[in-house]
Formats: C-alpha cells, sequence, structure tokens
C-alpha cells in the first residue's frame, strides 16, 4: 500500500505573514516536503529579525504591505512560478475596532488585502492550474463583541472564497478556507485580553486543549494537495470541535 504523504517538489509556495505562527509552520511543514517557500512580513524590523531566526534554506522572506497595491506588484515581478498561495497574514485591534478608523484598517488589510493579493497572483496560479488557502476564524461562527472588525472581515474572507472558487475555476484555481478555533499564538492572546472569562471558552471544546500551529497547518497542507483536487469553496474548521458545542 502507498504510505499516504504531501509531495510539494517543484511547487512554488507564497504564504503572507508566514514569518511566524500558523503561517511560519505550514511554511516548515511545505519545505520538509520538497517545496519552495515564500513568507511575508510588513516591516523591516519583522524582516530582519526572521532572518537571524530561520535557519531554513528553502523558505525565504520578502517585504510586503497588503494594503499597497504597487507593494503587492513589486512582489509579483520577483516571482516566476506560483503553484499555491496562502493568504495568513491579518490585523487584529481587539477592543478598539469599533473605532470607525481602526475597523476600516481591520477591513483593509484582512478583507481586501486578500482579494489584492489573489487577484494580482491570479495569472501565474493560473498558468499553474494552482489554488489559494484563505485563513478565516472560528470568530466567524460566533459573536464575539470585542473584535467587529476582525470578526466581520474573516467572515466576508470566507464568504470571498465561494466567489473566488466559483469564477476562478474557470481558470483551474481552487480556492478554500482553514478557520482555526483557539489556537496558541498571538491571535489567541489578543483575544484573552478582551475576554472576562476565558475558561468558559475553554470548556465548550470537546477536546478540552487549546490548538496547535501546527495542527492548523496540516489542513492547509492538505487542501494545498494534489489530494484534495475535488474540494473548492469549501471551510475546513480546526476548532476541536468548539463549533458544534
Amino acid at each position: 500500500m502507498k504510505k499516504f504523504d504531501f509531495d510539494f517538489s517543484n511547487k512554488n509556495i507564497l504564504i503572507t505573514g508566514g514569518n511566524g505562527g500558523i503561517g511560519y509552520q505550514a511554511a516548515n511543514l511545505f519545505s520538509d516536503r520538497g517545496g519552495q517557500v515564500t513568507v511575508t512580513c510588513k516591516t523591516k524590523k519583522s524582516l530582519e529579525e526572521f532572518n537571524v531566526i530561520n535557519k531554513n534554506k528553502r523558505i525565504n522572506i520578502e517585504q510586503l504591505d497588503l494594503t499597497n497595491q504597487i507593494s503587492i506588484e513589486k512582489l509579483e515581478k520577483k516571482i516566476n512560478q506560483l503553484d499555491i498561495l496562502v493568504n495568513c497574514a491579518s490585523l487584529i485591534k481587539g477592543g478598539v475596532e469599533f473605532r470607525i478608523e481602526n475597523f476600516s484598517d481591520v477591513v483593509n488589510v484582512n478583507l481586501m488585502g486578500t482579494l489584492r493579493i489573489s487577484h494580482t497572483m491570479l495569472p501565474k496560479l493560473a498558468m499553474t492550474r494552482g489554488n489559494i488557502i484563505n485563513l478565516t476564524s472560528i470568530n466567524t461562527k460566533l459573536a464575539n463583541h470585542n473584535v467587529p472588525g476582525y470578526a466581520s472581515t474573516k467572515s466576508g474572507v470566507e464568504t470571498l472564497t465561494k466567489s473566488m472558487a466559483s469564477c476562478w475555476a474557470s481558470h483551474h484555481v481552487r480556492v478554500n478556507c482553514v478557520a482555526p478555533g483557539w489556537i496558541k499564538g498571538k491571535t489567541n492572546n489578543i483575544l484573552n485580553k478582551d475576554i472576562d472569562n476565558p475558561e468558559n471558552y475553554l470548556k465548550r471544546i470537546p477536546l478540552n486543549r487549546i490548538g496547535k500551529p501546527e495542527e492548523v497547518a496540516y489542513a492547509i497542507l492538505f487542501l494545498s494537495s494534489a489530494y484534495s483536487s475535488y474540494i473548492t469553496g469549501t471551510t475546513i474548521l480546526v476548532d476541536g470541535g468548539f463549533s458544534i458545542n
């Protein structure tokens, strides 16, 4: 019997916001299976810090501002071939998101940024019959009064994914979502600051624990692989059962 594993040999992967957390876990898993990975960060400081800690020669980093079309086009010109785009970069500001200027900032990164880079990279993805993985959130399934911008943009990305999947199927490009639940990392830490009783959320998780970034990363790999060749426009929840309880 053939051993089940992912093979990304000769595949080029772009992961926005992949300099840490779930994105970096996915980058390492892709590279371990033969992929050549580019991750992005917004600031020069983040780029320099990443180059110090990253020892994986199959992962390189580029600076990218998802709110700036010129920045996106500059990156696009550096990429010769693109097989997989993972939209992992996002902005969350916590309890101040009801202020219009903060809400607008979150929309500009999470929703508009996803559309900007996906549309810009579409011709390259069409040439390789590639696919796009958008990161959403379990916050699309519940009312979280502290992150209206984050939650609503992630809901928007989920619906945008369905539109992309339907429209871009004619270009042989698949588009899917992965929706993490409560996962160890920066986003979880920010959410916990604005929650009165985070223990109550933990009690709602049937698996009775917080998730690990690599557990989300494996779902990304699956949707990026040939094993999911007949899947498009769907969302995989990686939440330990939180959404059913």
